[in-house]
């Protein structure tokens, strides 16, 4: 009787209900929001909430200052109040009662040019802030179509010559994808790999996998801990996931770069399939190796041996964002580590052909059955050498002897 998902199950339950496992799943996003919030309270600390005073000698303001309804957690809204004399407006200022003022002069409307005089210097946002005052005050009584669109300025869509690349000009949305992708599968394969890895030497050390083939073959357990891990992880992502949504719906449209952002939806799809035959290669390539090793401190080696490929595409990622069809980037779309993060990349910036996709997934799960498969033979040898070392070329050799 096939054992693999009674062994699965263990590994599964085994992590999940312990309270450490909840402790460091939690541990990411709560300190995602504490460093969120530490970065809001020093924005506001560092900044002066005293209004800023004006003096319109150009009888220019009709409307009032009003600020936005929900306005943005790092851009504080500070009050404008206005003065019927620089006089008066600098006496204000001498007292503390407000930070800074600027007088509209009578030729504003030929000039654009404003005079401020401060305690606390310029800030964009105090900038920005001013620059829409005048605006909307400039254009009372003028019908603009599509004011608001107007006001948002244009958007850029950059395409090559050779129409392989097009790109929008948020570059900065784009890379989202990749950077999410990367950040779980490094995570993933660190925390349900790494595990997988130090419990199979553990087992080797303590001969506790000898009981435990007594029972099951050592392929069933080998893609029985693959799985039940490969649970683990996906019940991380899942948490996560929700966790994201639901701080994205709380504070999406008072933070300004996920206001403006637009995730490609499919992009991320298809690059979440191309992370899990990722991860199981990786995770029986762990196994495998934690087979052949001797001790846990080379099994931390080979982690850090592993963990050096799924970076590479970052080290590189200007050449994967300028050329993302080319010999090298495509090089690191067919490698197993690496092609999570590389093909996320090429995705984001230009259209990968679906033949080429649909290879690199069948590659990916090609290479998962036979690392599995290895991995199960290199149990039994390191079963059969357990105080020493296997070495990889045995395992290929003792196949083709059998073979």
């Amino acid at each position: 009787m096939n054992k693999t998902f009674e062994v699965a199950r263990y590994e599964y339950t085994h992590h999940v209900a312990r309270p450490r496992f909840w402790i460091a799943l939690l541990s990411l996003p709560i300190g995602i929001v504490l460093v969120i919030f530490i970065s809001v309270v020093v924005s506001f600390s560092s900044m002066s909430k005293l209004p800023i005073g004006y003096v319109d000698e150009a009888n220019l303001i009709s409307q009032a200052f009003a600020g936005p309804q929900k306005p943005s957690l790092f851009e504080p809204v500070i009050p404008m109040l206005p003065f019927s004399s620089a006089e008066e407006a600098r006496a204000a200022a001498e007292r503390g009662d407000i930070q800074a003022y600027f007088i509209i002069p009578k030729a504003y409307e030929s000039t654009f040019q404003v005079k401020y005089y401060f305690n606390e210097p310029l800030t964009s946002p105090i900038r920005r802030q001013i620059q829409q005052f005048l605006t909307k005050n400039l254009l009372v009584g003028i019908n603009v179509p599509n004011r608001a669109r107007a006001d948002a300025g244009s958007q850029y869509t950059l395409v090559s010559l050779d129409g392989t690349r097009s790109t929008a000009e948020n570059e900065i949305a784009k890379i989202v994808v990749p950077l999410v992708v990367g950040l779980l599968f490094v995570i993933v394969v660190l925390s349900s790999g790494g595990y997988l890895l130090q419990a199979v030497v553990e087992e080797k050390e303590n001969r506790t996998i000898e009981i435990m083939v007594t029972s099951t073959s050592p392929n069933e357990l080998m893609a029985g801990k693959i799985i039940g891990n490969l649970s683990v992880g996906l019940t991380q992502i899942l948490v996560w996931a929700l966790l994201a949504a639901a701080l994205v719906l709380a504070l999406g449209d008072r933070v300004p770069f996920l206001r403006d952002m637009h995730i490609s939806w499919t992009n991320m799809g298809l690059s979440l399939l191309l992370l899990l035959p990722s991860f199981v290669f990786t995770a029986a390539l762990m196994a495998m190796l934690g087979a052949t090793v001797t001790d846990s401190q080379e099994a931390a080696q080979v982690t850090g041996l592993i963990t050096f490929p799924i970076m590479i595409p970052y080290y590189f990622f200007s050449v994967l964002m300028m050329h993302p069809n080319g010999a090298f980037s495509r090089a690191l779309s067919y490698f197993p580590l690496s092609a999570p993060v590389a093909m996320s990349v090429r995705m984001a910036f230009t259209q990968v052909p679906a033949w080429e996709l649909a290879l690199v997934i069948v590659m990916l799960m090609l290479f998962s059955v036979l690392t599995v498969w290895l991995a199960g033979k290199a149990f039994r040898m390191g079963m059969l050498q357990y105080s020493k070392r296997v070495r990889l070329s045995q395992i290929f050799k003792k196949e083709a002897r059998r073979g």
